[in-house]
């Protein structure tokens, strides 16, 4: 997920001696990242959701609501957003042969349809 960010020209790297922070430029916030776990059945639920794009996932979450996440789960959402909600990238692993390998292209979504999204998910 981390090329696919860096290849975004709205994104810029801020490296300093300790630390390196993504920062979105037409806000400058910096984004955060989040992972969740998730049972088997809600994770085939949210790869649904993302593969269908900024759309399906405002329809899927309106309509059935963002699962809640498990402690151990072998599905995991990977999810780096801004706290101003202008700004989110999206993608779902699925723990396979002792590793989380990518189970969706990553869904990045900026502007009015990031924030729709990220009001749903209750981040």
């Amino acid at each position: 997920m981390a090329s696919q960010l860096l290849a975004n020209r709205n994104i810029t790297v801020k490296k300093s001696l300790f630390s390196t922070n993504f920062i979105y430029n037409p806000t400058g916030a910096k984004i955060k990242v989040a992972q969740k776990n998730y049972d088997p059945s809600d994770g085939e639920a949210l790869k649904r959701m993302i593969s269908l794009g900024a759309d399906g996932m405002k329809k899927g979450l309106k309509s059935r609501g963002m699962p809640s996440p498990v402690g151990i789960g072998n599905m995991q959402l990977n999810i780096c957003y801004t706290p101003d909600f202008r700004f989110l990238a999206m993608q779902m692993e699925q723990f396979v042969d002792y590793l989380y390998r990518p189970a969706t292209d990553v869904l990045i979504v900026e502007g009015d349809d990031a924030q729709a999204i990220l009001s749903l998910m209750k981040l």
